[in-house]
Formats: C-alpha cells, sequence, structure tokens
C-alpha cells in the first residue's frame, strides 16, 4: 500500500497540477477583469455577475449546512464548515448592498434565471457536499479560492478607479480576497485521516481529492458573462 500523503503534500501537489495552473492563468488574464481596467466593460456584465452570485451563494449555503450536519461528530472538520457556512451568511448581505448599488431589487435579484455555466461550481460543491468525502472541499477551496479572490480584489480596483465606486459598495468583491486558507485545510485533512485510523471514516486517496479539484476548478467569474 503506498504511504499516505501528508496534508500540506497533497496540497502542493495540487498547486501543481495543469489544470490548477492553468485555472490561475485564465483568472489572471480574464477578460471581464481587462475590460473592466480598461474602462470598457458594460456595468450590465457587473449586474448579472450579482444575480449569479445571489444564487451562488443561496446553493453554497444549502451545502455548508449539510455538511456542518454531515461531519457534526468532529469539532474540527464541523467547525470547517461553520466557518464557510458563517462567511456565506455575511457575503450575501454585502452583495445585497453592493446590488443596491446597482438599483437592484431583491426580487429582481431572486427572479433572475441563472445560467448554467455561471452554475457549474455550486452544482459541482454540492454534489461533494451530498457524496463526496471531507477533505476533498477544503483542498479545492484552499488550492483554487485564493485566485478567484485575488480576480474579484482586481474587478474591484478597476470598478473604484474607471467608473467611480464607492469602497464601502465594492465590499462584496473584496470579501473573497480571503488569503491563506491551508491551516484550515490541513486541519481538517488531518482529522479526517485520524477519523479513517479508528475506522470511523473511509479511506481518501489523493487520487479522489484531486478527481474533485479538477472539476471545481472555475468559479463563475471564468463564465463569459459578457454574451448574455
Amino acid at each position: 500500500m503506498a504511504a499516505r500523503k501528508s496534508a500540506q503534500g497533497i496540497l502542493a501537489s495540487l498547486r501543481n497540477e495543469s489544470f490548477s495552473v492553468d485555472t490561475d492563468k485564465k483568472l489572471a488574464c480574464h477578460a471581464v477583469v481587462q475590460e473592466a481596467s480598461t474602462g470598457t466593460l458594460p456595468l450590465a456584465v457587473v449586474e448579472r455577475l450579482l444575480c449569479e452570485q445571489y444564487h451562488i451563494i443561496a446553493s453554497d449555503t444549502r451545502s455548508m449546512e449539510h455538511l456542518v450536519a454531515r461531519f457534526n461528530t468532529n469539532e474540527i472538520i464541523r467547525e470547517y464548515f461553520q466557518y464557510f457556512l458563517t462567511g456565506e451568511k455575511i457575503a450575501i448581505g454585502k452583495l445585497l448592498s453592493m446590488a443596491k448599488a446597482f438599483k437592484l431589487s431583491d426580487s429582481h435579484l431572486e427572479s433572475y434565471e441563472p445560467r448554467a455555466e455561471a452554475q457549474a461550481y455550486p452544482s459541482y460543491l454540492c454534489r461533494l457536499a451530498l457524496y463526496g468525502e471531507a477533505p476533498q472541499i477544503p483542498a479545492a477551496i484552499a488550492v483554487n479560492f485564493p485566485a478567484f479572490g485575488r480576480t474579484c480584489s482586481r474587478l474591484a480596483d478597476a470598478l473604484k478607479t474607471n467608473y467611480q465606486m464607492k469602497e464601502e459598495d465594492l465590499e462584496f468583491l473584496r470579501f473573497f480576497d480571503s488569503g491563506d486558507l491551508d491551516d484550515g485545510a490541513v486541519q481538517v485533512i488531518e482529522a479526517y485521516n485520524a477519523e479513517t485510523d479508528k475506522g470511523t471514516f473511509k479511506e481518501v486517496h489523493y487520487s479522489d481529492v484531486k478527481r474533485a479539484q479538477a472539476r471545481d476548478e472555475e468559479p463563475v467569474i471564468s463564465a463569459d458573462l459578457r454574451s448574455y
């Protein structure tokens, strides 16, 4: 039997996988951010982004609620998902504030029909929440989410500079620039492995985590919102 990868080793290996490298490159030069940086992005695209994110947060909130309940017997794992559940609830408040700056009503956000390609991320997170194992989710978040956060922050910078938006109206986009998420992921993976050794949870191999990561690589901003 092959030796089990350490939690740090899993994250390091995932970051070197081609899909992670490619995703970082795609987000670094995303057309929406580039156009906003030159002042040529129609603000209607940002409005659609907010509408899509409204539905993403609603889905992710339910996924995190399920994960908190599903892994409630392990304090470390439960608290990790509770942290992100709390984050979802904070995020929706910040989104509603930004939506008001665009004069988007709550009813408009609710009635908006989301596009399938923009909702791929929350749909797959939902599948992981139902059928995946705990290490798969924090590993994917730790590796992918910081790049998404940097992209959102760059978009916020462009909206402030070129569209004269107020900083307080950009808190939703700033919220995603969360920095290093490795510590939480490492704690969950190690806690899960300890439970596996006791026979509580089934063994999860690197290939399982890699498979989840490969499908969880492009958040909503990677959808071509300009084509609506």
